[in-house]
């Protein structure tokens, strides 16, 4: 799709039909290849995504020494040779900016290392202060940063994560691979905490020993080679899913598992709550019928449903909360999700943490095309409204390539 493109969105005079194969968990696969290139050949990761995100933190880890062999959706580690320096670039990734930042504090080596504008603006000061404290040398307190890699010292580290669970994630591979392994002391609340606890599955799989307590977690490695394969992705498994709530049909979306390690995979009882019909089946989840409740959720561990689901609430009427950490995404998607919505005519309420809305309200599409503020995740939301709002316009369709490259494609077929 061609950069500056519009693309008017599908609408859907009976629903949603058939099946869809959803693309591999890239916060999965982001893990597992970390992993596995912390814990040397012959790891090998099965599905890696061909998204955005995933393939740039796969240059940068081939930019910086590893050597990884790609086929297809196959990426084998093979070794690791240290180098002097590299100019790495990790777009709007924020989850494999700030692992890798961690584990690049701890190898040889000068790094510099820089985003898009977005990614400049997203907060990493407190994880630098838990890194500089065990020794790190790092120039910067956002990108670009000046990493002069080396040893680190120190058994324990006291974090305040309440930006970012990721800040959490990173000190935990960095611990993997500290001989004396490393506790993690929490100041304050967690965001996002499946994905914490995703990351210790990760490294549990690979060998590592992983202990949380209230206030705490510990690691400690070495990792071990291992082969793994990726889970499809919860997270984009739920704009078909919601897209049947709103517009009714009958969807069977395949890859997905219901005892999976992502946090998103709660979104079947969110919807069966909201009066879909919502059920495991052996090829995948299936989803029939359009919401028939109001809808309320606390999303603060699940932020990632949150564009979609507003996009019901809008309609169907309720209230999402637990929202606060939204301005720290890929766009400030609490502010641009109740703003497009408003383009649309729909009376929404926001404030910094919290969205509501009452039910039976009709969307209208605008004269201009909705800008998705180059964020994936609000352009297949916006999607999801255009399903029942005729001639609704979307710039910037090509944004979703960071998580679901062919996501328009795969969203035209299941159109009726």
């Amino acid at each position: 799709m061609e950069a500056h493109a519009v693309l008017e969105l599908p609408f859907a005079r009976e629903g949603l039909f058939g099946s869809v194969t959803v693309p591999p968990s890239k916060s999965l696969a982001q893990r597992y290849l970390l992993a596995a290139c912390l814990a040397g050949p012959p790891s090998q990761v099965d599905g890696y995504p061909d998204a955005e995100d995933p393939q740039l933190l796969l240059s940068a880890l081939q930019e910086v020494g590893f050597q990884l062999h790609g086929e297809g959706q196959r990426v084998a580690v093979q070794g690791f040779a240290p180098i002097r320096e590299a100019k790495l670039f990790l777009g709007n990734n924020g989850t494999g900016l700030r692992i890798l930042v961690a584990i690049l504090a701890s190898l040889p080596g000068r790094y510099v290392v820089d985003g898009v504008p977005r990614l400049r603006e997203r907060p990493l000061g407190k994880l630098l202060a838990a890194l500089r404290s065990l020794g790190a040398q790092i120039e910067g307190e956002r990108l670009p940063l000046v990493i002069e890699g080396g040893e680190l010292s120190g058994q324990t580290v006291t974090l305040e994560a309440r930006e970012s669970s990721q800040f959490v994630s990173a000190l935990l591979f960095l611990g993997s691979k500290l001989a004396s392994g490393l506790r993690v002391e929490l100041a304050g609340d967690v965001p996002s905490w499946p994905y914490v606890a995703m990351t210790a599955a990760v490294l549990r799989q690979f060998g590592a020993e992983v202990q949380f307590q209230p206030d705490s977690v510990w690691v400690k490695g070495p990792l071990q080679p291992r082969k793994v394969a990726v889970e499809g992705d919860w997270s984009a498994a739920a704009f078909p899913m919601v897209g049947v709530a709103v517009a009714g049909g009958d969807v069977v979306v395949r890859g997905v598992r219901p005892e999976s390690v992502q946090g998103d995979a709660v979104l079947v009882d969110i919807l069966q709550r909201a009066g879909c019909d919502v059920r495991m089946e052996a090829e995948g989840v299936r989803v029939r019928g359009r919401a028939t409740k109001s809808l309320r959720a606390r999303l603060a561990e699940i932020p990632d449903l949150f564009p979609p689901l507003a996009v019901l609430v809008a309609l169907r009427g309720g209230e999402l909360t637990g929202l606060g950490h939204l301005a720290y995404k890929e766009s400030n998607r609490l502010q641009v999700m109740a703003e497009r919505l408003r383009q649309l005519g729909l009376a929404v309420e926001a404030d910094a943490a919290s969205f509501r809305a009452f039910p039976g309200q009709k969307p209208q599409a605008p004269p201009f095309a909705l800008s998705p503020e180059a964020d994936h995740r609000v352009a297949m939301a916006l999607a999801v409204a255009g399903l029942v709002t005729p001639g609704l316009r979307l710039a910037d369709p090509q944004c979703v390539a960071k998580s679901w490259p062919d996501f328009f494609k795969a969203w035209t077929a299941l159109v009726r």
